[in-house]
């Protein structure tokens, strides 16, 4: 039994020991990872961004333009400002850091901070054009990108051998001379495409666009009707097309963009469109009843609740009321009289109140009622049933009876004639 308890003794301390050691090695793991971590994290925050250039020595004609697409990658957790300079440019050629959509010429950018899962960046387009005067050989263009702080600077050298024949580029190109345009909500625009095949050989053409949810686009011959999906281009030719685009009638009023590609085979190229939208008012206006006809008393102010609201995607601004009486004794009050905006959604209350003179005749009369905005106006016409008040029909009761007895008077003295 002793020697039993023994070995069990023994085992259960080798286990110990054992699970011991394994939490040491895991501490010991942990602790290496954490503070290889924080050498990483020391080691990126020595860099403010990354300058990705794709492209240092390209082939190019005299006379061509070359562009490729530069990458500004932000690699700390708070927005950088980075500058862009260009430095050796020859004689006559125009090289420039530009925006890619719209296209401007931009000397500084500003790159979002980045998250823990992902480095925000902006891509820039770095484009050369180079002069047909331009004599064959090397040329060397300096770019540097130095952020704001100047903790991080780069200097690249991108080489340009020219050549006196044309480099063949091969490809699609799709260009639009007018790739911004403004309407309202829920009308049609109809841009121009032009779609050119920069190779030596015909290709088939397939086009798609990208619109917003719930946006038409058709594509249409420059000069017909029929819409397309596809066309034939001719070796080195161009062919010009209408892009339609249809804006829902409720769409917000802003800029949607509306990206237009053309493939064909292994060559792709797109188009970035953009739709500026105004927005619509469309001035909705009825009784809160429902109804368009009221009764009142003559000589007794009645109120009418009548109801104003936009419909549309716009605001309504300095909307005001003007009302068309059956003769200039009536009298007419709307309260309030005016509203300074009235938003898309928003419907508002107005009272009315009606005055018919005190002897007004009983009958029907018809109210105008006009809502007036420098964008939009809407009339309604209320129809005003109008009765005479109790005492003028005794009073009407009263005459009529004189009449009869009148009457019966005179008939009365005749027969006894």
């Amino acid at each position: 039994m002793r020697i039993g308890a023994a070995t069990t003794r023994a085992r259960t301390s080798g286990c110990f020991f054992i699970c011991l050691f394994l939490l040491l090695v895991g501490i010991v793991s942990l602790t290496a990872a954490a503070e290889k971590t924080e050498q990483n994290a020391a080691a990126q925050s020595k860099e403010s961004f990354n300058l990705i250039l794709p492209f240092k020595d390209l082939t190019v004609g005299q006379g061509q333009e070359v562009s490729m697409d530069v990458e500004v990658v932000n690699r700390r957790r708070d927005p950088v400002e980075v500058s862009l300079s260009i430095d050796g440019v020859p004689q006559g050629w125009d090289v420039n850091f530009n925006s890619r959509y719209p296209s401007y010429p931009i000397r500084s950018i500003m790159v979002q901070g980045s998250d823990q899962t992902t480095n925000k960046s902006t891509t820039v387009e770095f484009k050369a054009k180079v002069p047909e005067t331009a004599k064959p050989g090397n040329y060397q263009i300096k770019v540097t990108a130095k952020d704001a702080a100047a903790n991080t600077q780069y200097v690249e050298t991108v080489t340009y051998r020219v050549t006196s024949k044309k480099v063949e580029t091969g490809g699609l190109q799709l260009t639009s001379q007018y790739p911004v345009l403004t309407t309202a909500s829920g009308q049609t625009l109809k841009f121009t495409v032009d779609f050119k095949n920069q190779t030596n050989k015909p290709l088939t053409t397939s086009l798609v666009a990208k619109p917003p949810q719930g946006w038409t686009v058709r594509f249409k011959p420059q000069f017909g009707d029929q819409q397309i999906s596809s066309i034939q281009l001719k070796e080195n030719a161009t062919e010009t097309l209408s892009v339609e685009i249809d804006s829902p009638a409720n769409a917000e009023a802003k800029e949607y963009p509306v990206s237009v590609q053309a493939r064909a085979g292994a060559f792709e190229a797109n188009a970035n469109l953009k739709v500026t939208l105004k927005g619509t008012q469309d001035l909705k206006m009825g009784s809160a009843t429902g109804t368009l006809n009221t009764s009142l008393t003559a000589g007794t102010k009645t109120p009418v609740d009548f109801l104003v609201g936009n419909a549309g995607t716009a605001p309504i601004r300095n909307l005001g009321f003007i009302t068309k009486k059956p003769n200039d004794k009536w009298q007419v009050d709307v309260r309030p009289d005016k509203i300074a905006q009235l938003d898309p959604g928003q419907v508002q209350q107005i009272k009315m109140e009606v005055l018919a003179p005190d002897r007004t005749i009983a009958g029907d009369y018809l109210l105008n009622l006009t809502a007036n905005s420098p964008e939009v106006n809407k009339s309604v016409e209320f129809r005003v049933t109008v009765s005479t008040p109790t005492i003028w029909n005794w009073v009407g009761f009263g005459i009529v009876g004189l009449v009869v007895i009148g009457l019966a008077v005179v008939f009365f003295r005749l027969g006894r004639r």
